[in-house]
C-alpha cells in the first residue's frame, strides 16, 4: 500500500493529488503540500476521486448494438465493424464527425487528431466543452501572439492587484478561489465584476454588479478612465501608443458616454474613475476570466485583453492574464488541435438537420445533458469510447472501454499552460485500453503503422509536432510539477496589439410581458450535472441537500421581485420564456440577485431538455447569455 503522485482530472486548476493505492483499487486519497497552485489543499471533488475510480459503474469490455440491444464483443470484433462502417462514410465530405474529451491527456488527444485526419481523413473535430475556449485563444493570440495564459496561476501569490471577470472562481475553482482568499487577506486588492453577488464577489475588496450583457462595456469605460490617467503618467514600460490597433481603440474609448453607461450597466463612472486610479497605481495586476463551457462572449474577452495591454503591467514578473478553465486538460486539447477548424465544427453539423454527417466518433462525453439527441440517434453509426457508463451510451452502436486518469501514463496542461505527467499508479478493471493505444490499434486495423510502443513515445511525436511542446519530454517532467510550454515558439509572441472594439449599450430583452432577464448558471451544481460527478456519494451530498428543499429546481430572484410577485421561498412559480417555453419551479429568494433579473442553476436535467436546452444562444454566450421570462405565481 503506498501513495502515488498524480494530476487531478477535474477542473484546470491542476491540482496535485496524492492516490493511496493497491495497485488494484484507490483506497484514498491526499494533497501534495509542495505543490505551487495547490499547495497541500484540494475541494470536496478532488478528495474523494477515489470513489470515482472505484465506482463499479466502470465500461469493462467492448459492446456491440444488436437487435437495439448492447451485447459483449471482442475487441478485435468491434474493431473490424468499426473500420469497416466509417469507410463507408466520405469524411472528406464531412460525414464523419469526432467529438473529443477536454478530460483525455494530451497523448490521447493527438492521437485522436491524426486518427482523423490520417485514416478517417476528416477536420469535423470538436472538444465536448469547449465553448467559448476558442474565443479565449482567438483574442489571447490577436493581443499577445500567442494562444494560451500569460504568466501563470502562482502568480496570484504575489500580485498587487486581482481582477476577476464573471466566474465564481470560489465554486468552479475551488483551490483558485482559496489562493485569491488568500491574496486579498495579504493586501491585494480583489476586484470581481459579475451579474450575481457570487461567493467570489462577497470575498473581493470591490464587487461591481453590472446588469446582464454589459461586462464589455464597463470593462472598456474602465479602460477610459485609465488611458486619461495613463496620458499624464509617462513612466510606463512600453511605448503602448504605438502598439497596432492604438488609435482606434483610444477612439472609441473616448466616446463613452457616462450617462449612457450608468443606464445600460447600472455603474457610475465615477466610481470606474475611482476604480481606474488604483489600478494605475498597481505594480503588479493578475485578471482572470472564465474559459470554456462557463466562458464569457468574444466582445467581452476582447474587452479583456485589450485592459489588460493598457495596463502597460503583463511583462511583470508577477501579473498574468488567464482564462481559467472549468475542465482539466481544455487547454492541452485545444494544444492538440482537436478543436476543429474555422468552418468545420461538429456541433455546427450536429444542430445542422441538412448537414452530411453520417457518423460520430465521441470519446468520454463527461455530461449526462446531451445536446442534440435525436440528430445523433438518427446518425448511421456513433461510436463511444470511455471509461464510465453514462447516458451516451444509450445512443451508441459500438462502446470501447477506455483507462480511468490514473491507469496509464499521460500528460495534461491546465488552464496556465502548466504541463504536467500522471504516471500509471492502478490496474486497469477489464479490457480498458489508453485512448492512444485504442486509436492506434483502430489505425493498424485500417492499414497504416504508426509502431508507438508507450505515451513517452506518442509525446515524442507531440513535441516534433506541436512546436510550444518541443523542449518537452516525459523524463523532464517526471522531475517536478509539471513546465509551462514555451510561448517563444511563436513567432508573434511578445508583440503586443488592441482588438478593435465598438461601443454600445446594450438594450435588456425584456418588455412588460416578459419582465425578467434570465440568466443561466453554470456555477456549483453544473457539477451535478457532470457524468464523473454522479458517480462520488460524498460531493453528490451537497447536491441531494438542496433537492430536499428544491426538488424542481430553482429560480433565484431579490427579495423585492418576490414582494411584487406575491411569493415566498420554496413556493412554485410558473415561469415561461419569450418563445413560449416552460416550466414549473420553486422561488429562491436570494439578495444576491438583481432586481429584474432572475438566476437559474442548471442542475435538474430535465430543466435542461425541456427548457434550457432549447436556447443554443445561451450555450454560446455563457455568462452574458439573457433569456426573457415571465414568473408568475402557481
Amino acid at each position: 500500500m503506498n501513495y502515488q503522485a498524480c494530476v487531478c482530472n477535474l477542473c484546470g486548476t491542476g491540482c496535485g493529488q496524492f492516490l493511496k493505492t493497491d495497485g488494484k483499487r484507490v483506497l484514498g486519497v491526499a494533497p501534495i503540500v509542495s505543490h505551487p497552485v495547490s499547495k497541500g489543499k484540494l475541494c470536496v471533488r478532488g478528495w474523494h476521486a477515489n470513489e470515482l475510480l472505484n465506482t463499479n459503474e466502470r465500461i469493462t469490455t467492448p459492446l456491440i448494438r444488436e437487435n437495439g440491444r448492447l451485447r459483449e464483443a471482442s475487441l478485435d470484433e468491434a474493431l473490424s465493424l468499426v473500420v469497416r462502417r466509417l469507410g463507408e462514410c466520405n469524411g472528406a465530405a464531412d460525414e464523419i464527425g469526432l467529438l473529443a474529451s477536454a478530460r483525455s491527456s494530451n497523448e490521447d488527444g493527438f492521437a485522436l487528431r491524426r486518427l482523423a485526419r490520417e485514416v478517417f481523413k476528416t477536420h469535423l473535430l470538436g472538444v465536448g466543452a469547449e465553448a467559448g475556449h476558442r474565443n479565449s485563444m482567438d483574442s489571447l493570440s490577436h493581443a499577445f501572439g500567442y494562444p494560451g495564459a500569460v504568466g501563470d496561476l502562482t502568480r496570484i501569490d504575489k500580485a498587487d492587484y486581482i481582477l476577476i471577470v464573471g466566474t465564481d472562481i470560489a465554486r468552479q475553482n475551488p483551490i483558485i478561489g482559496g489562493n485569491l482568499h488568500a491574496a486579498q487577506r495579504r493586501g491585494a486588492r480583489l476586484v470581481s465584476l459579475s451579474s450575481s453577488r457570487t461567493q467570489m464577489a462577497k470575498l473581493s475588496t470591490k464587487h461591481f454588479q453590472q446588469q446582464p450583457g454589459t461586462k464589455a462595456l464597463v470593462l472598456n469605460a474602465l479602460a477610459k478612465a485609465l488611458h486619461a490617467l495613463r496620458t499624464v503618467n509617462h513612466a510606463r514600460h512600453a511605448d503602448i501608443d504605438r502598439l497596432a490597433g492604438y488609435t482606434q481603440y483610444v477612439n472609441a474609448l473616448r466616446t463613452i458616454s457616462s450617462v449612457a453607461l450608468e443606464k445600460a450597466s447600472g455603474i457610475r463612472y465615477e466610481e470606474i474613475e475611482e476604480e481606474a486610479q488604483i489600478l494605475d497605481a498597481a505594480r503588479s495586476v493578475v485578471i482572470l476570466f472564465p474559459s470554456g463551457i462557463s466562458g464569457l462572449d468574444k466582445r467581452t474577452i476582447e474587452a479583456i485583453c485589450n485592459l489588460a495591454v493598457l495596463t502597460d503591467r503583463m511583462d511583470d514578473a508577477q501579473s498574468a492574464l488567464i482564462p481559467v478553465a472549468g475542465i482539466s486538460n481544455l487547454q492541452g486539447s485545444f494544444d492538440m488541435g482537436l478543436s476543429g477548424e474555422s468552418g468545420h465544427s461538429v456541433f455546427g453539423s450536429l444542430a445542422d438537420p441538412d448537414s452530411p454527417l453520417r457518423a460520430l466518433f465521441v470519446v468520454d462525453h463527461d455530461d449526462g445533458i446531451i445536446r442534440n439527441r435525436e440528430r445523433i440517434a438518427a446518425l448511421e453509426l456513433v461510436v463511444y469510447c470511455g471509461a464510465f457508463r453514462n447516458p451516451f451510451m444509450d445512443l451508441a452502436d459500438v462502446v470501447f472501454p477506455l483507462t480511468a486518469y490514473n491507469e496509464s501514463d499521460g500528460t495534461y496542461t491546465c488552464a496556465d499552460r502548466r504541463v504536467q505527467l500522471t504516471r500509471k499508479n492502478t490496474d486497469t478493471p477489464g479490457a480498458g485500453l489508453p485512448g492512444w493505444r485504442l486509436y492506434q490499434a483502430i489505425a493498424e486495423q485500417a492499414g497504416h503503422t504508426w509502431g508507438w510502443r508507450d505515451a513517452a513515445e506518442v509525446f515524442l511525436a507531440i513535441a516534433d509536432t506541436i512546436p510550444s511542446y518541443h523542449d518537452l519530454t516525459h523524463h523532464r517532467l517526471a522531475k517536478g510539477f509539471g513546465i509551462h510550454w514555451d510561448i517563444t515558439a511563436f513567432a508573434a509572441a511578445g508583440q503586443m496589439k488592441f482588438h478593435e472594439v465598438q461601443i454600445d449599450y446594450p438594450k435588456s430583452p425584456t418588455c412588460e410581458e416578459f419582465p425578467f432577464a434570465l440568466m443561466v448558471g453554470k456555477g456549483r451544481h453544473f457539477w451535478h450535472q457532470n457524468n464523473l460527478m454522479r458517480k462520488t456519494l460524498i460531493p453528490r451530498r451537497e447536491y441531494d441537500q438542496t433537492l430536499l428543499l428544491y426538488p424542481q429546481g430553482y429560480v433565484e430572484i431579490c427579495p423585492d421581485d418576490a414582494q411584487k410577485l406575491k411569493v415566498k421561498d420554496k413556493w412554485l412559480v410558473h415561469l415561461t420564456s419569450s418563445t413560449g417555453t416552460s416550466m414549473k419551479i420553486a422561488v429562491k429568494v436570494s439578495p444576491d440577485v438583481q432586481p429584474g433579473t432572475a438566476y437559474i442553476p442548471y442542475f435538474i436535467k430535465n430543466m435542461i431538455s425541456d427548457f434550457l436546452i432549447r436556447y443554443d444562444n445561451a450555450f454560446a454566450a455563457g455568462e452574458e447569455s439573457i433569456i426573457p421570462v415571465r414568473i408568475e405565481e402557481k
